[in-house]
């Protein structure tokens, strides 16, 4: 690979690096020379941005600035931009806030979301909030109207993802929040709409008048920036369940991380200016990953409706099965080739279910046989053949 990896540090805790890292949805490589002047940032501006000395004036304009670069990367005032831990923080903070809406005791969500608004609703459920669950057509879309008709008198939050982190299906959010707000027009009581953007920001973008979302997440580890934080979006004034000192108008409270949120900024603003070149590329590595995948006997991408170029999909997340091995073996083999590939999302990596692809209709057959192909900056054409090469060599090899 050429870019940024081969001039990462060698890792501490494992024997190599992989020969082809494709699992970038779980995490990107960061942008080096963005950390290392971020971590000038800490040494310099150590101060709190929220103390009134100089010390922690400078933190502050800093902390601003980051503020301003992302905001204009949303499409959103500065002012709207609430930095957090990384995006499951952010996810939380909007679900949570169902518990202390007055009268509204019911979410909708999509039967898709990552874990961080999934297993926040199961949380929020055991509290006594209802929760519906929309599932998605079998192409892993969730249909505009379905949601709408989902949504209640006492509905406080309708949540969907932008980009599913699973098979790269692209939400329509725009018309979505518009068949929410015109069944809802009558009521009087529209229900705040919040988008997990994580996956979609450094993909195909996020516009926040565009989409007329009330909040969204993100986080700054899948696009190039560091662990550890992520923003909100918010057009609307929530009611935090967290409370503490104030910091972020109260609804993030605890110390800022000033270099973690200037670092993303500036992540976040380089990603967004190479999008439009990056995702030619893409689409080019997607092409050669569909139609590779089909080449070998057995193997298929999922939704076996897929077709390079669709607009449905994200051109950066690839569903594959491999039907006669299991997907959790299939991508250890890979690796002991020096593959880096996925069984869904890592965050959920240890749970043998697959409820995305559940939620999808998809066979347990072929759910349990998939793995996750993501690709990102860096990854070029060879990539994708080695991949393709060492995959068939493995499943001819180990299936079953």
């Amino acid at each position: 690979m050429t870019g940024v990896l081969p001039t990462l540090p060698p890792p501490r805790y494992h024997a190599a690096m992989p020969t082809c890292y494709l699992d970038w949805a779980a995490s990107a490589p960061p942008y080096l020379d963005i950390l290392q002047e971020s971590a000038a940032l800490a040494a310099s501006d150590y101060g709190n941005p929220s103390s009134l000395h100089s010390t922690g004036k400078s933190a502050r304009t800093a902390l601003e600035d980051a503020r301003a670069v992302f905001g204009r990367v949303v499409g959103a005032a500065p002012e709207r931009i609430v930095f957090t831990s990384g995006g499951t923080e952010a996810d939380s903070i909007a679900l949570l806030s169902a518990i202390v809406a007055k009268g509204q005791r019911s979410i909708v969500i999509s039967a898709i979301e990552h874990a961080a608004v999934f297993e926040q609703a199961r949380v929020i459920e055991e509290l006594g909030v209802k929760v519906i669950r929309v599932r998605p057509g079998a192409d892993g879309v969730v249909d505009p109207g379905a949601v709408a008709d989902a949504v209640r008198p006492d509905t406080a939050i309708v949540a969907v993802m932008a980009v599913n982190n699973e098979t790269g299906a692209v939400q329509p959010i725009d018309r979505i929040v518009e068949a929410v707000r015109a069944a809802t027009a009558d009521s009087g009581r529209t229900p705040f709409f919040h988008c997990d953007a994580v996956q979609g920001l450094g993909s195909i973008g996020f516009d926040a008048a565009a989409l007329g979302v009330d909040g969204a997440a993100f986080s700054a580890h899948k696009l190039g920036g560091p662990r550890g934080v992520g923003a909100m979006y918010l057009r609307k004034s929530i009611t935090p369940l967290a409370r503490g000192g104030g910091q972020e108008r109260g609804v993030r409270p605890g110390t800022h991380n000033t270099a973690g949120a200037w670092a993303f900024s500036r992540a976040a603003e380089r990603s967004s200016a190479a999008r439009a070149e990056s995702f030619i590329r893409a689409r080019d590595h997607e092409r050669a990953l569909l139609d590779g995948l089909r080449s070998i006997p057995g193997a298929a991408p999922l939704p076996l409706s897929r077709r390079p170029g669709d607009d449905r999909y994200s051109p950066y997340i690839v569903c594959a099965t491999f039907p006669g091995i299991g997907g959790e073996i299939l991508a250890r083999l890979l690796d002991e080739a020096g593959i880096a590939v996925a069984t869904g999302a890592a965050c959920s990596g240890a749970k043998k279910e697959r409820r995305v692809l559940d939620a999808m209709g998809v066979s347990r057959e072929l759910s349990f046989s998939s793995i996750r192909i993501s690709t990102g900056r860096d990854t070029t054409i060879s990539d994708i053949d080695l991949f393709l090469e060492r995959a068939a060599a493995a499943y001819a090899r180990y299936r079953v």
